[in-house]
């Protein structure tokens, strides 16, 4: 008996250190015994008196049913009896209650009573609740810096995609503004040459007489000549150098002025249909430039059918709402050149408007019809717009913005004498050129005229005739020339002589900008009978 109480003592110390609330249910009687710890763990005194009715109405209410189902189970199968749930105390407060049991058999295999311990684990849910909000947090705050270090990545990434396509925008702008200056020089030069080429064949058509051949040879050259001329248009009007002679121009009447040229030019294998409607307004444009531009269009669309086709030549009204990279926010007319050839891929798209670049056979296009129409569009502040589907055929639409004013029609133009009349001649012309061919050339055109001509190399020279020669009536002066070009020789020779009729002729069909001079000019190269015509307008000009 000593033995059996000290067991007894020791395993009530052990469960008493362990805070483990012994107790036993009857299953015969469903009496419950229950120890001062296991009343504690529900929240009753010791005095307390506690019955299995106390324990259900002590279990939370949504944890009552899973317990008894818990309870019956062990009963039947004769399993371990282990469950947590909820408490509720006299004051309200919720806690957890851990329970484990096993059920006692007598001799018979009889099931008696179930016998088992229980355990308040309400600190261990509480910071296990406390650890998942943690890491739900911790997940949470993981989950949004990865959203930012996406976002900031995906920003950064198109942060670079825009910087890379600046880069690359910059180099085209780069290549194409050093092609653009390269193509001008070219063009000044080449102006030049056409210029003594297409003097002296003037002049010498005039000396053959009856020689038909000879007659036959000159015309050829000067058509060569004049070939060439269009090609150097075609190069300033790509450098933008190309002095333009904005004014209101209506489109439908410009196109059907073109239809029979362009017929004839596109063959009769081609046909062109044309939608033109009426109301449009005038734009703000140069007629000889964009009829240029038409034309190339066609050609370029008649080489994209080799078999024959159909182009359409069409005219809409058009707005830019906002301000973009292509084109300020404004009104527009679209001429548009639509053909059904054999088209262009995205690739060759992107290149078409560089210059040299064609996709005709070789000797069959120079490559600069386009880069001068995109040219003409930037000094318009238009834009050429290409659309293009392989096997179906190339639209280009010429954007130009509506002018403010109303086209004035145009009456024709007047073929200048070459005579003189009592204004104009005989004169005493300074010529200035450093180009001694050209200088020639020009000599004798102006000599031709009845004109006296004192001849100078460079401006240095001009001014030694100005100072120490004879009156001049006027001064002629290449703008190009080494030392002192064409702009310092006017500033100079009107310092001493303040009312010297000045006309300068230059490869450039434009000066360069913030040259304050009051001057006329005259693109190289030039015929005789527009070189009559300056002289008359610059000293009828002179004596008003």
């Amino acid at each position: 008996m000593e033995a059996l109480n000290e067991g007894e003592r020791r395993l009530q110390t052990a469960l008493e250190a362990g805070r483990l609330g012994a107790w036993e249910f009857d299953l015969a009687s469903s009496v419950l015994t229950t120890s001062t710890t296991c009343k504690a763990i529900f929240g009753r005194a010791a005095a307390e008196p506690f019955t299995y009715t106390d324990l259900l109405s002590a279990i939370h209410p949504d944890d009552q049913e899973r317990m008894q189902a818990a309870v019956h189970a062990t009963i039947e199968t004769g399993s371990d009896y282990s469950i947590e749930y909820r408490t509720i105390w006299r004051d309200g407060s919720i806690h957890w209650a851990e329970i484990r049991a096993q059920l006692y058999k007598d001799s018979r295999g009889t099931a008696v009573k179930l016998v088992g311990v229980s355990a308040d684990i309400t600190a261990r849910m509480q910071a296990e609740e406390d650890q998942r909000r943690l890491n739900d947090v911790l997940e949470q705050r993981v989950t949004e810096r990865t959203r930012e270090l996406q976002e900031a990545h995906a920003n950064v990434m198109v942060e670079v995609s825009q910087r890379e396509r600046a880069e690359e925008q910059l180099r085209q702008s780069q290549k194409m503004e050093a092609i653009g200056q390269l193509t001008g020089g070219v063009a000044h030069d080449f102006n030049n040459l056409l210029m003594a080429v297409m003097g002296n064949l003037e002049m010498l058509e005039r000396h053959v007489g009856d020689d038909s051949r000879a007659k036959r040879l000159i015309d050829g050259a000067l058509e060569g000549a004049r070939r060439g001329a269009s090609l150097t248009q075609r190069l300033l009007a790509f450098s933008r150098r190309q002095d333009l002679k904005i004014e209101p121009v209506a489109l439908p009447g410009l196109v059907r002025g073109m239809e029979d040229m362009l017929r004839r030019s596109v063959g009769s294998a081609i046909q062109i249909e044309t939608e033109l409607p009426e109301g449009l307004p005038a734009v703000s444009a140069d007629a000889n430039q964009v009829e240029l531009a038409l034309l190339n269009l066609a050609v370029n669309a008649r080489d994209a059918m080799p078999d024959g086709g159909t182009i359409k030549i069409q005219l809409k009204q058009s707005g830019a709402a906002v301000e973009s990279e292509h084109l300020t926010a404004g009104s527009y007319v679209v001429l548009s050149v639509a053909d059904q050839g054999h088209g262009m891929d995205e690739e060759t798209l992107k290149k078409a408007i560089e210059p040299f670049y064609s996709t005709k056979e070789l000797g069959k296009g120079t490559g600069l019809g386009l880069s001068m129409i995109h040219g003409l569009a930037l000094q318009l502040k238009g834009r050429l717009k290409l659309n293009s589907i392989v096997g179906i055929g190339t639209t280009a639409e010429l954007w130009i913005p509506v002018s403010p004013m109303t086209a004035v029609k145009a009456s024709p133009e007047r073929k200048p004498d070459t005579h003189l009349d009592g204004a104009t001649g005989p004169k005493r012309i300074l010529l200035v050129d450093d180009d001694i061919l050209i200088a020639m050339s020009s000599v004798d055109m102006l000599m031709d005229l009845g004109h006296d001509v004192v001849e100078a190399h460079s401006g240095e020279e001009a001014l030694e005739c100005l100072r120490n020669g004879p009156t001049v009536d006027l001064m002629i002066t290449d703008y190009s020339m080494p030392g002192m070009n064409g702009g310092d020789l006017v500033k100079a020779a009107r310092a001493i002589s303040p009312t010297l009729p000045v006309l300068i002729a230059s490869g450039y069909a434009e000066l360069p900008p913030g040259l304050d001079l009051n001057v006329a000019r005259l693109g190289k190269p030039y015929t005789q009978s527009q070189l009559a015509s300056e002289i008359a307008k610059v000293l009828n000009a002179a004596t008003d």
